[in-house]
C-alpha cells in the first residue's frame, strides 16, 4: 500500500509540476508578447517625438503657415506714398509722417572733410569694416582702395567702424590709424555682425549729408577683391558691360545710369525657417513667403539718386537685423530698381589670371596679403 501511495503521490506531485510549469511557459510568453508590445509602443512613441522634433527645429509647419508675398506684402513702416515724402525731404520741408528708423548715433569721428572737395568725385568706396580688421583695411588701401590709382579720375576711400567696449588698447590703435589715413568714420554703436543693418544706416546717414559731389558709392566688405578699372567701364554702360568693350553695341537708353542700384541680386529667395539656423527668421518678425528683390550686401554700388532715395525711404523702414534684405525693403517702398549684374560675384570665384578679366568684386579675400598679390598681377594684367 506504501508502495502504491507514493506511487500516487509522485505522479500527482508530477502533475502539480507539469501544471506549474505550463503556467510559468504561459506567463513567460504573455511577458514577452507584452514586453514586445510595450517595446513596439515605445519605438512608435520615439519616432513620432523625433518626427515632430525634426518638424520643429526644420520650420516646416512655418512654411505652411506664411502668406504670400505676391498678395500680400505690405511695407515695414510708413505705406505713405514715398514720392512725395522723398520730395519734401530733398527740399528740406516739414513732413508729416515722421521717420520710424533714423540713425541716432553719435559720430566718435566723422571726418567729414574727406568730402569737402571742389571737384565731382567720381567714385567712393564706403567699406564696412570690422573695428579690429586693421590688416585688412592696409590691404585694401594698398590696392584697389588706393585713391591715386588713376590721375584722371577723383576716388575716394572711407571705412565704417562701430566701437567694442572694453578693448582699450584696440580703441587706441584705430585713434592712430585715423590720425595717420584720415579716413575711417567710427560711431558709437556695438560692432557686430548683427548691427550690419546699423553701419549700412551709418554708410547711407553719412554719405547723404556730407558727400553730396560723390556721383557714385560702391558700398562693400572689407573681405572683397574689387577692380576699379572694371568698376569705372561698368559705371560707364552698366547695362552693356563687359559686351560694349569688346565689340560694338547699340546703345539704347540706359535707364541704370541715373537711378543705379547694381551688384548680385537675389530676385526671389524665401526667408529661412531652421530655427538652428543663424539666419532663422520668426514668422513674428516677417510673416511672408519671400523677400522682396535685393542686391546682396557684400558689394553694391548706388548713384547718388538712388543713395539719397533708398536713405530717405529706410529711415521710413523699421529695421531690419540682415541688411541686404533691409535695404531691399527700403527699395521696394522707394520704387527702386535693383539691377543683377553676374560680375559682382556674391560667391568667391576662384582665382585665375585670365579668369578675372571682368570681375568688378568678389568675395572671399579675408587675407590681405592675397588680396594684394592678386590685384597686383590684375593691374599688371590691365584688368585692375
Amino acid at each position: 500500500m506504501n508502495c502504491i501511495h507514493q506511487t500516487l503521490q509522485q505522479k500527482d506531485t508530477r502533475i502539480k509540476a507539469r501544471k506549474i510549469w505550463l503556467s510559468i511557459q504561459r506567463y513567460w510568453r504573455r511577458f514577452k508578447m507584452r514586453s514586445v508590445s510595450r517595446r513596439k509602443c515605445s519605438c512608435a512613441s520615439f519616432t513620432i517625438i523625433i518626427s515632430l522634433f525634426l518638424i520643429y527645429l526644420s520650420g516646416l509647419y512655418q512654411y505652411a503657415l506664411t502668406w504670400s508675398y505676391d498678395t500680400y506684402y505690405v511695407h515695414l513702416g510708413p505705406s505713405d506714398p514715398m514720392d512725395d515724402l522723398i520730395k519734401d525731404f530733398l527740399d528740406d520741408k516739414e513732413t508729416e509722417v515722421r521717420p520710424v528708423n533714423e540713425f541716432l548715433y553719435s559720430y566718435t569721428y566723422l571726418n567729414q572733410e574727406k568730402c569737402e572737395t571742389k571737384d565731382s568725385v567720381r567714385l567712393m568706396y564706403v567699406v564696412k569694416s570690422a573695428l579690429e580688421n586693421f590688416d585688412r583695411r592696409h590691404g585694401i588701401r594698398n590696392s584697389w582702395g588706393f585713391e591715386k590709382r588713376f590721375s584722371d579720375v577723383e576716388i575716394k576711400t572711407v571705412f565704417l567702424v562701430g566701437m567694442v567696449p572694453g578693448k582699450l588698447d584696440v580703441q587706441k590703435r584705430l585713434e592712430q590709424e585715423i590720425s595717420d589715413h584720415k579716413d575711417v568714420i567710427q560711431a558709437d554703436f556695438l560692432d557686430s555682425y548683427f548691427n550690419n543693418t546699423l553701419k549700412t544706416m551709418m554708410g547711407l546717414h553719412w554719405t547723404y549729408h556730407y558727400c553730396p559731389n560723390v556721383k557714385y558709392f560702391l558700398f562693400v566688405d572689407d573681405d572683397y577683391y574689387v577692380s576699379t578699372r572694371n568698376m569705372l567701364r561698368f559705371l560707364r554702360d552698366p547695362a552693356n558691360y563687359p559686351q560694349y568693350l569688346e565689340k560694338y553695341v547699340v546703345q539704347a537708353v540706359n535707364e541704370y545710369q541715373d537711378e543705379l542700384f547694381a551688384g548680385y541680386v537675389f530676385s526671389r529667395s524665401r526667408p529661412i525657417r531652421w530655427i538652428i539656423s543663424k539666419w532663422y527668421i520668426e514668422l513674428s518678425e516677417y510673416p511672408y513667403s519671400h523677400w522682396p528683390p535685393y542686391v546682396t550686401a557684400g558689394a553694391y554700388v548706388l548713384s547718388r539718386k538712388s543713395l539719397e532715395r533708398l536713405y530717405i525711404a529706410s529711415i521710413y523702414t523699421n529695421n531690419f537685423r540682415f541688411d541686404d534684405v533691409f535695404l531691399g525693403m527700403a527699395a521696394k517702398k522707394a520704387g527702386l530698381k535693383v539691377f543683377h549684374h553676374d560680375e559682382f560675384y556674391f560667391h568667391p570665384r576662384s582665382y585665375d589670371r585670365e579668369g578675372y578679366k571682368w570681375v568688378i568684386a568678389s568675395h572671399g579675400y579675408d587675407d590681405p596679403k592675397d588680396l594684394q598679390n592678386k590685384w597686383n598681377e590684375q593691374r599688371s594684367a590691365g584688368n585692375a
